[in-house]
């Protein structure tokens, strides 16, 4: 979804509600189901915990330690 339709389906729903079918009638190319799997998708709790702790995961995984070589070229 782009910028724009998330933004016409956000305030379609605070409108109309649930009413897929007249949404999708706003949002060229999209069908009522796709609008409603995207929404449930979207806002779901269950669903924003597997974004949380997905998020979570991947930003923990861009620390990284310093490098440390095996072996020095220096004698000790």
């Amino acid at each position: 979804m782009t910028e724009q339709e998330e933004d016409l389906i956000f305030r379609m729903y605070r409108l109309v509600g649930d009413r897929w079918d007249l949404i999708a009638g706003r949002v060229p190319g999209r069908e009522p189901e796709e609008i409603e799997r995207y929404w449930i998708m979207r806002n779901s709790e269950g669903f924003a915990e597997k974004r949380r702790q997905l998020h979570q995961s991947s930003s923990s995984h861009k620390t990284t330690k310093a490098h440390r070589p095996r072996f020095s070229i220096y004698p000790p």
